[in-house]
């Protein structure tokens, strides 16, 4: 277990540190920033009914042509897909300072002419929370069961299954400081098919829990300083998968989150350096940047740019191969030419890296560019609908991966 007793010792000492602030006196006469936004997001639910808060919503996104409903260079079948269906978060304030929230949306996912690919999906989630002056506890929960495309290495929308839990607590130290410990722990189960020689229940059905500590700095109302420290733990189902990409990491972040309400820049900047290691002794590892980045900015009242940066580990279905590194930068812009309306462009060019494997002659790599252009118009104070079209290409140096696909339709935003 390469760096494990390192990787754990290291976070052990984080956590001492931890719980040496969360032991300092608290002072501050305001409740903690979770504590703000819970209160905001119930005061904003549109029904009441009693006790419950609801504020429901209604999905309708992909819908329109898809040139190339597998991904795939030969033969490619062309339908016309939507999805849709209800949301609603429900909020139920049990006493003053203790409230249970839930959010659920079944949506069915509709194909014309490809009935194989109709499909019912799932996504549940709740916690129950408690929000004192200095201090915000909560336990989590979600569950989820969907067929998607899961990542950019799999052309096929596998059925998968979510089952998470974990909790955290925030105390906040001073009028602008707080600190943060959590855990998580989320099972992911794949359905049994074959995708290129590989069944995909077997390579990546697996468990992943992560403990973490955080520090906050609210630097003002609509953004927030956060430096993170995160250790997480891999560990798959099957015995043959488990002996190649059992693995555990560490992760040292920090960046900046804006608030929803601020009216110039919103969005989180997020930077790290992980330590990824592999159990197996004869697979590299990972030591190096990832980053998870969206920002928009409001330059003037018509006009609008934003930025993304994503860069992670995530593991392979390759059996030669444990894991890829993904990362994706992208740009895009948005013109408001009227009050009403509102013109958008948006591109990012992705790579997928995979290790150097010992014995192996050839390093794959998957290059991947999306073009996409929209036009909303707003039907209420901040939902729009929007005419959509994409182009997406893959350029890969291993034979027959090379690939596109066009899709052109509508969908609906409730961020104008």
């Amino acid at each position: 277990m390469k760096g494990a007793g390192r990787t754990l010792a290291s976070f052990i000492g984080l956590g001492a540190l931890g719980s040496a602030l969360l032991i300092a006196p608290a002072a501050a006469p305001a409740q903690t920033w979770k504590g703000e936004d819970l209160d905001r997001r119930m005061s904003e639910a549109a029904w009441h009914f009693g006790p419950f808060l609801i504020q429901p919503s209604l999905v309708i996104s992909n819908a329109g042509v898809d040139s190339n409903v597998y991904y795939t260079p030969f033969k490619p079948v062309e339908d016309f897909t939507i999805t849709a269906g209800p949301a609603a978060t429900v909020y139920v304030p049990i006493h003053r300072k203790f409230v249970l929230s839930a959010y659920g949306s079944p949506q069915y996912v509709w194909y014309s002419k490809t009935a194989q690919e109709r499909t019912w999906n799932y996504y549940f989630n709740g916690a129950a929370q408690l929000n004192l002056r200095n201090a915000f506890f909560s336990l989590d929960g979600v569950y989820s069961d969907a067929r998607e495309r899961w990542n950019t290495e799999i052309d096929v929308r596998p059925r998968r299954t979510e089952t998470g839990f974990g909790g955290s607590a925030l105390l906040k130290l001073a009028a602008k400081t707080s600190t943060q410990l959590g855990y998580r722990v989320a099972d992911y189960n794949y359905e049994s098919i074959e995708y290129q020689g590989a069944n995909i229940n077997e390579e990546l059905t697996h468990q992943e829990s992560f403990a973490t500590f955080s520090m906050y700095y609210q630097s003002a109302a609509t953004r927030r300083l956060f430096l993170d420290f995160e250790y997480g733990r891999y560990e798959f189902e099957y015995e043959v998968q488990a002996d190649l990409k059992n693995s555990e990491s560490g992760v040292i972040s920090g960046g900046i989150e804006f608030s929803e309400l601020g009216r110039r820049v919103r969005g989180r900047l997020r930077i790290g350096y992980k330590k990824f290691d592999v159990h197996n002794k004869d697979m590299p590892d990972y030591e190096g940047l990832v980053g998870d980045t969206q920002l928009s900015v409001r330059l003037a009242r018509m006009f609008t740019i934003r930025g993304s940066y994503l860069r992670e580990v995530r593991f392979s279905l390759w059996l030669e191969y444990p894991y890829y590194i993904e990362t994706v930068p992208g740009v895009g812009a948005s013109v408001y030419p009227f009050p009403f309306i509102r013109l958008d462009y948006d591109y990012t060019h992705g790579r997928n890296s995979y290790p150097e494997i010992p014995g192996t002659l050839l390093t794959r790599y998957d290059e991947y560019d999306t073009h996409s252009g929209a036009v909303y118009f707003r039907i209420l104070r901040n939902t729009a609908i929007g005419f959509i079209a994409s182009w997406w290409s893959r350029d890969s140096n291993i034979p027959g991966e090379d690939d596109e696909r066009t899709f052109y339709g509508f969908n609906l935003t409730y961020d104008f």
